[in-house]
């Protein structure tokens, strides 16, 4: 489970000794040296202002001098080694683009690692934070991935692509995902239902991939659509 801090002094060790940290809330209205502040962006560490009363509830105390702080339950990889190791075993992994929903991130983690997938590459900003619910919800299968975070899906993918990976979007108006022929290593690039995947995204896919639906409702949760397009890529 995430753990949380509060206090400067303990949020300012943790950053010094290499601990991921999800986010940190500041309190609004207070003053926090410029130093500080310029560590947490040196260290591409997402904060947010937040009101004191929101402080308390996520601190579980008044003592929380301001600032909270929530660690990752897991040790980020580098997307080097997530490529890697998708690469030696001539596997796949999932990137997942404006995807903010933690419950989603959890379930999709757990197909990944029920099917014999590598890991995760996600956004560092605008992504769902890896916290308690998406740890409940991957069964732990988060502690048996590698899990990358990137400031660029688009950049890093191209590195993929360089090293010889396929990458393929799973969004409509493509081709039939039955008669797609998935080539490892790859990518499998999955949006939000509302925005998509990003036209960047779409560019750098060697295919896109479109799972046929006869229903009424517009389109499938993200977690299902990955769960279908990772059966196919397991089924070959």
């Amino acid at each position: 489970m995430s753990l949380k801090l509060y206090g400067k002094n303990a949020v300012v060790e943790a950053l010094k000794a290499g601990k991921s940290i999800e986010k940190v809330y500041l309190q609004f209205g207070k003053f926090f040296e410029p130093e500080f502040l310029n560590l947490l962006k040196e260290r591409e560490v997402n904060y947010q202002w937040a009101k004191k009363s929101q402080l308390k509830k996520l601190a579980g105390t008044e003592k929380h001098q301001g600032i909270v702080a929530l660690l990752s339950p897991i040790n980020y990889s580098t997307p080097e080694e997530l490529f890697s190791e998708t690469i030696s075993k001539n596997s796949f992994f999932v990137a997942l683009d404006g995807i903010t929903e933690p419950q989603n991130l959890g379930t999709i983690a757990r197909t990944v690692e029920s099917f014999g997938g590598v890991g995760l590459l996600l956004p560092k900003k605008g992504g769902a934070p890896l916290n308690e619910v998406a740890l409940k919800a991957s069964s732990g299968a988060l502690f048996h991935l590698k899990v990358a975070r990137v400031e660029s899906l688009e950049g890093a993918l191209k590195q993929f692509s360089s090293l010889g990976g396929s990458i393929y979007a799973v969004e409509t108006g493509g081709k039939d995902i039955r008669e797609v022929e998935f080539k490892k290593p790859l990518c499998l690039v999955l949006g939000s239902e509302g925005r998509g995947i990003g036209r960047e995204l779409l560019s750098l896919s060697s295919e896109i991939a479109t799972i046929p639906t006869t229903g009424k409702t517009p389109s499938l949760n993200v977690s299902a659509s990955c769960a279908i397009a990772v059966w196919e890529v397991f089924r070959r």
